[in-house]
C-alpha cells in the first residue's frame, strides 16, 4: 500500500515556508532514495504557455534542483513541447519561454534545462503499449535515458481529464510530438460558426493550416486538422469544442501512455502534486482565470494513481473561492465535486482504468503533515 503525504498550504512561520516544505519533501524516504550521488535525476515540470499567469513558481523547481544537487545527484529540469503553435512549439520558443517565466538556464540550473524530446520535440523512441487503445507510443529520449524521475505537477482542472496531475504529466508530458499526436488522434474538433466573430485569435495557434481567414467566419478544414487543440484552447468565443465520443478514448490513451512511460524508465519515479493556484484552465492555455479553491498544499507519493485520487478528494472536500468559477457553478461549499462541475468530467472513470492497467491504486495510506 502506497503512502500519500499531504503538506498543507498554510504557513505560520519561517519553518513552513515553501523552501522548508521542499526540504520536508526531500526527507521522505520514498523520494530520498531516488536522490543518488553521481546519478542523473530528471525533474519533470509543467512549463506553462505565455499568458498563463498562475503557473508553479520557479522557486519551487529551483529549490528542488539546488537541494538535490547539494545531495550529490545530477539533476536536469525538463518538459515537452506543445502540439500547437504557441510559445512552446519550437525548441527555441520553449527555451525562450522558460527564461521569460523565470527558469534561468545559467548558474541556477548549470544549463541543465532541456527538452525531453530534444530541440525538435522528436528525439525519442516508439515503445509498445499495453491496453486497448494505443498499441504503442513515442517517449522523449531524455526521460528514458536518465536515471530516476521526480514528476512535479501543477494541478488544474482539465477539459478532457477533469484534472491534471501525476497521470496526465506522465501520459502526455513525457511524449514526443509524434507521441502526443498519437494520443490526440481519437479527438475531433467541432466548429460552431454561429459563435465565431472572425477575431482571428485562433489562426496563429494552428500548425497545419486547418484554420484560415474567411468571411463572415474563420474557415475550418477538418481534413487537415491534427487535433492539436490550439484553437480550442485559445478561442475567446468557444466556437471550437471537442466531440464527446472521443473523450473516453483519449483518457484511456493517456493512461496507457503513462503506463508505457513508467515501464520504460531506467530508474524509479516519485510524484509531487502542487494544489496551489488551481485554476479552471490548464498550463497549456494562453490565459488563466483566478484559482477556484484556496491553496490546498502539496501531495506526494510514489504512486501516481493514489496521489491523483487524493488530489481529487481534497479539492472536492475543500471550500470554493468566492468570485471564482466555483461560485459561478454553485460549488462553493465543502464536499461538492468542483472538478466535475467545472470541467464536466468525472475523473473516476480513467482512475479506475489506471487501476486496471496496474499503474497504481486508490488504496493508500494518507499521511497529513500540518
Amino acid at each position: 500500500m502506497a503512502k500519500v503525504y499531504w503538506i498543507k498550504g498554510r504557513s505560520a512561520g519561517i519553518h513552513q515556508s515553501i523552501i522548508s516544505k521542499i526540504s520536508g519533501l526531500l526527507s521522505l524516504e520514498e523520494l530520498a532514495r531516488l536522490v543518488v550521488p553521481e546519478e542523473s535525476l530528471a525533474l519533470k515540470i509543467n512549463l506553462s504557455e505565455m499568458g498563463y499567469s498562475h503557473y508553479l513558481p520557479p522557486v519551487v523547481v529551483t529549490s528542488l534542483f539546488e537541494k538535490t544537487r547539494d545531495l550529490g545527484a545530477r539533476p536536469v529540469v525538463t518538459d515537452s513541447g506543445s502540439l500547437f503553435k504557441g510559445s512552446r512549439f519550437s525548441g527555441f520558443d520553449w527555451i525562450n519561454t522558460a527564461l521569460l517565466l523565470g527558469y534561468s538556464s545559467g548558474e541556477t540550473f548549470d544549463s541543465q534545462l532541456m527538452l525531453a524530446g530534444g530541440y525538435t520535440h522528436e528525439e525519442g523512441k516508439f515503445y509498445p503499449a499495453e491496453g486497448r487503445r494505443l498499441g504503442g507510443v513515442e517517449l522523449g529520449s531524455l526521460l528514458t535515458d536518465t536515471g530516476n524521475v521526480v514528476v512535479i505537477s501543477h494541478v488544474t482542472a482539465h477539459p478532457l481529464m477533469g484534472l491534471t496531475g501525476a497521470v496526465y504529466n506522465l501520459g502526455v508530458g513525457m511524449l514526443t510530438g509524434s507521441g502526443k499526436l498519437r494520443v490526440h488522434s481519437c479527438l475531433e474538433v467541432a466548429f460552431d460558426p454561429s459563435r465565431c466573430d472572425n477575431c482571428g485569435v485562433c489562426l496563429s495557434f494552428c500548425p497545419t493550416g486547418a484554420l484560415s481567414n474567411g468571411y463572415p467566419n474563420i474557415s475550418y478544414d477538418p481534413e487537415i486538422c491534427n487535433n492539436c487543440l490550439g484553437c480550442f484552447l485559445s478561442c475567446p468565443n468557444s466556437a471550437m469544442s471537442i466531440k464527446p465520443e472521443g473523450i473516453p478514448v483519449y483518457q484511456e490513451s493517456v493512461v496507457e501512455a503513462a503506463c508505457t512511460a513508467t515501464d520504460n524508465l531506467r530508474g524509479s519515479a516519485f510524484f509531487i502534486n502542487f494544489l496551489s493556484s488551481v485554476t479552471p484552465q490548464t498550463d497549456d492555455h494562453p490565459f488563466s482565470d483566478i484559482p477556484f479553491v484556496p491553496d490546498l498544499g502539496i501531495l506526494a507519493s510514489e504512486d501516481p494513481v493514489a496521489v491523483d485520487w487524493a488530489t481529487y478528494q481534497i479539492i472536492s472536500s475543500g471550500p470554493g473561492v468566492p468570485g471564482s468559477v466555483a461560485e459561478q457553478f454553485g460549488v462553493l461549499h465543502k464536499g461538492e465535486d468542483k472538478i466535475k462541475a467545472i470541467s464536466g468530467i468525472d475523473p473516476e472513470s480513467w482512475i479506475q482504468y489506471a487501476e486496471q492497467m496496474n499503474l497504481g491504486s486508490r488504496d493508500c495510506e494518507f499521511l497529513s503533515n500540518t
